[in-house]
């Protein structure tokens, strides 16, 4: 099989399964127990090959709102009751994926439909009834791990001079900040619910806003490197349709799916 075939990821289109599948998860959010703010209780998700832990703290911080999310977590990833994600946000996010991008444009591709694959749950696995975690096959989880030892570790240290969080943490991590948007919005009487709210909102538009915004800003920061060396007009446009995007949108930037497949041909197809 060859690389491209490895993660060759059709163009996805919702379906009950897909439902069921986030139902069942937001069922087991539901039932996990909280602590307080200063005393919170940790429930473990996955133990990751390199000895990490994907993990939930319960009670989040939306729980001290005035309109509170009663049912608001935190997500991480970390060892040694060190989380490297706390307080992590879109920023943060963005910034490792952009920093991925000036890295390897290809890489960058892979990267991003490692994530169209997380969103709709293609690498996920019920461990046991009721219990569906992130899981990639062999052949998938060795594709990621390549990516990181022959490309992401030397990239962020010889660009950045920095060490980044590793890839399989990072997927791990937004997997569960997508459950948690889950949790936040279809939740209605202590359950499950996908009536009041459109079936995109939550997972789905969190994980492509992931992927969407900084895949646009990549083609800005690209169009000024390539318009600066030629001498050439810069494309704001390029910038200020992404900006339009999140006003249009309420602070989510998604993508159609033909944008998509426009931006991450070979690997995504209709």
């Amino acid at each position: 099989m060859t690389e491209t075939e490895i993660i060759n990821t059709k163009i996805f289109k919702s379906n009950k399964d897909f439902i069921t599948k986030r139902k069942k998860r937001i069922e087991e959010a539901i039932a996990f127990k909280g602590g307080t703010i200063k005393n919170r209780k940790k429930h473990l998700i996955s133990n990751l090959p390199n000895g990490k832990e994907s993990y939930f703290f319960k009670p989040g911080k939306e729980t001290l709102r005035k309109i509170p999310n009663i049912y608001d977590m935190s997500p991480n990833v970390g060892a040694n009751g060190i989380s490297e994600t706390e307080s992590w946000a879109f920023e943060k996010i963005w910034e490792y994926l952009l920093k991925i991008s000036i890295i390897s444009q290809s890489t960058f591709k892979k990267v991003l439909v490692l994530l169209y694959r997380n969103c709709f749950l293609l690498n996920h696995q019920e461990i046991k009834k009721g219990k569906l975690i992130y899981l990639p096959s062999k052949e998938i989880l060795d594709y990621i791990n390549n990516i990181e030892k022959f490309v992401l570790k030397e990239g962020f240290k010889d660009k950045f001079k920095t060490k980044e969080i590793g890839l399989l943490e990072f997927l791990h991590f937004i997997d569960l900040l997508a459950w948690n948007e889950d949790v936040k919005y279809h939740i209605v009487n202590g359950q499950p619910d996908f009536i009041k709210y459109d079936k995109k909102v939550g997972r789905v538009n969190t994980i492509l806003t992931v992927i969407s915004a900084p895949l646009l800003i990549s083609n800005f920061i690209l169009d000024i490197i390539e318009k600066t060396e030629k001498k050439g007009i810069i494309d704001v446009k390029l910038i200020t349709s992404t900006i339009q995007k999140f006003a249009k949108t309420r602070g989510i930037c998604v993508l159609s799916n033909k944008e998509l497949l426009l931006h991450l041909s070979p690997f995504l197809y209709s």
